[in-house]
Order: C-alpha cells, then sequence, then structure tokens
C-alpha cells in the first residue's frame, strides 16, 4: 500500500498598509491598526488550523504581524526573502492614475513582456516564488502551515497550483487579509497532488 502525508498551507495576505492603496511591492510600510486587525480577524476565523509553522515575507506588513503571532501562539517563525512582493520599480509608491494607463493595461495583458520600467522582471519574480514553495513543501510535508505574504505572491501561488496562464492570474482576487487554503497529497508511488479548498 502507498504511504501518503498530507501539507496544508493556509495563504494569508497582509492588511491594510499606512499609505493607502498603491504600487506597493519593495516599499517597506508597516501596517496600519486597520491592517492589523484585519489580519487577526483572518486568524480567529481560522483558528481551528492549529499550524505548527508560521512563514512569511520579511516585510513590514507581513512580518510584524507574524513576528507577534509566533509569540503569542508559541510556534515556529521562518523568514522568506523570496517570498517578498515583486518590485515596480518606477511605479513603487504611485497609484494608476500616476502611471500611462495604456502602459499599465499592457503589464496586466501581459506581465512578462511587459516589465515597469526599472522594475522586476515577472519572470524572474515568478521563479523566485515558485522555486520557495518548492522548497518549502519539501522540507515541512505533513505540517500544517501558516504563510503570509503579499497578492502578487499568493496570485502565482494559485495560479501554478491551478494551471491558470500568468495573465489570467489577475482574475484571482486577493484582498487585504485574504486567506486561501491548499491541501498537498504527498504520495510515495505519485507525484505531488494539489487540491485548492477555499479561497475568499
Amino acid at each position: 500500500m502507498p504511504t501518503s502525508l498530507v501539507t496544508s498551507i493556509c495563504l494569508l495576505r497582509h492588511g491594510a498598509v499606512e499609505g493607502g492603496a498603491c504600487y506597493r511591492g519593495i516599499t517597506d510600510d508597516p501596517l496600519t491598526e486597520e491592517g492589523r486587525l484585519q489580519m487577526q480577524h483572518a486568524i480567529n476565523t481560522n483558528a481551528a488550523e492549529q499550524w505548527n509553522i508560521i512563514i512569511s515575507s520579511p516585510l513590514l506588513r507581513c512580518y510584524t504581524f507574524a513576528q507577534d503571532l509566533s509569540h503569542r501562539l508559541n510556534i515556529p517563525l521562518i523568514s522568506v526573502p523570496e517570498l517578498q512582493e515583486i518590485n515596480f520599480g518606477d511605479w513603487e509608491g504611485k497609484v494608476a492614475e500616476q502611471i500611462d494607463s495604456q502602459v499599465l493595461s499592457q503589464f496586466y495583458l501581459d506581465p512578462v513582456n511587459n516589465t515597469p520600467p526599472n522594475g522586476e522582471d515577472f519572470t524572474q519574480f515568478q521563479a523566485r516564488i515558485l522555486q520557495a514553495w518548492q522548497q518549502l513543501i519539501e522540507r515541512f510535508q505533513g505540517e500544517k502551515i501558516l504563510l503570509i505574504s503579499h497578492a502578487g505572491v499568493i496570485r502565482v501561488i494559485l495560479a501554478y497550483l491551478l494551471a491558470i496562464d500568468i495573465e489570467h492570474s489577475f482574475k484571482l482576487k486577493i484582498g487585504y487579509a485574504c486567506v486561501s487554503h491548499v491541501e498537498c497529497f504527498h504520495s510515495s508511488d505519485s507525484d505531488d497532488f494539489f487540491q485548492l479548498i477555499k479561497h475568499g
């Protein structure tokens, strides 16, 4: 009989951030109090998960809350630099109205070939996230994981798991403190099988 393990991953986006909504990639702004409460509400709603480990982007809007939660729940925390948001280059800190609408549309239609000026290449962004994801899944087989990161990062992971072309991934709404649940079934005689069980 083949043996199997189930790895449960809860993907949590950070809450509202100081400075308001904008193209904030590597800009390291902290959470607002509202943002912290949004994340706490998400944690309370999913309290039955009983995570074994917290994995977080190193940026303040993720890591500060992750650090506090790690202390309160007495479970280990790992910061993974590869899970930080994309670098938007010249768009950092700008709202959509401050960016050429045609250039912005091209980015959403084809992010691979329309990198923001002086920003991170989307293919490289995708590659660093998926490499980190695979390493985490292999390292923590059978564990219950809380992964705290960013909309772009979570979108790349979900697009990969659901086999969605990356340009269509922008149809996935990843709001503040949004939670997505994924299960990975590891079998001794087959490839890993992922199942998205809840998103919202």
